[in-house]
C-alpha cells in the first residue's frame, strides 16, 4: 500500500520549527498589483505574460507608455520586474504563462476621445492599466507669425479657417 504524500504546508511547518529554512517568499500576484479579482487575482505574474503584455504596448502604434513619456508606469515594466522577482523565489520558471493569461489572453486597445485616445490594457479580459494620450499639439507661430505647419482649406492650421480667428482664414495662395 502507498503512503500519502505529505502536505505542503506540513513539510514547511516542520522545516519552520526545526529551523532547517527560511519560510519561502510569496510571490507577486496579480491581485497584490492590479485590480483584478477571481483566478487571475490568485495567479503570480509568470514571465511570458509579462513578454505578452510588453508585446501587446508595443504593437500599438504612436503611443507612448506612461514611464516613457515621463510619468506613471506601463503594466509590462512592472508585470517584467514582478516576474524577475517571482522567477528569483521560485514561483514560476522562466518561459512559463499563468492559466488566465494563456486561455484568456493579453490585449492593449485604444479609443479615440477628443483631445487624443484612451489606451486600455488587458489580461484575461481584466483591465490591469489606463491611461490617456493627448493628441500633438499644432505647430506653434515662428517669428514672422507665419504657422511653421503647412496650411490649406477651412479647419486646417491654427485659426481653424474661421474668418476674424487670429490670424483669418488660412491660406497658402503664392500670386
Amino acid at each position: 500500500m502507498a503512503q500519502p504524500q505529505p502536505r505542503r504546508e506540513d513539510q514547511e511547518l516542520r522545516q519552520a520549527q526545526q529551523g532547517s529554512k527560511a519560510p519561502q517568499q510569496e510571490p507577486i500576484k496579480y491581485g497584490d498589483a492590479f485590480a483584478v479579482k477571481g483566478e487571475l487575482a490568485a495567479q503570480p505574474i509568470a514571465p511570458r505574460d509579462a513578454a505578452a503584455m510588453r508585446s501587446a504596448e508595443d504593437s500599438v502604434p504612436g503611443v507612448q507608455v506612461p514611464q516613457e513619456s515621463g510619468g506613471g508606469f506601463s503594466a509590462a515594466a512592472f508585470m517584467e520586474s514582478a516576474a524577475q522577482y517571482n522567477e528569483a523565489v521560485g514561483a514560476v520558471r522562466p518561459g512559463q504563462a499563468s492559466d488566465a493569461a494563456a486561455k484568456h489572453g493579453i490585449n492593449v486597445t485604444q479609443d479615440a476621445v477628443p483631445g487624443g485616445r484612451i489606451v486600455t490594457e488587458f489580461v484575461a479580459g481584466q483591465v490591469v492599466g489606463q491611461y490617456a494620450v493627448a493628441e500633438a499639439a499644432p505647430a506653434q507661430p515662428d517669428a514672422a507669425g507665419a504657422n511653421n505647419m503647412a496650411t490649406g482649406g477651412a479647419g486646417q492650421g491654427d485659426a481653424g479657417g474661421a474668418p476674424g480667428a487670429r490670424g483669418g482664414p488660412a491660406s497658402a495662395r503664392g500670386n
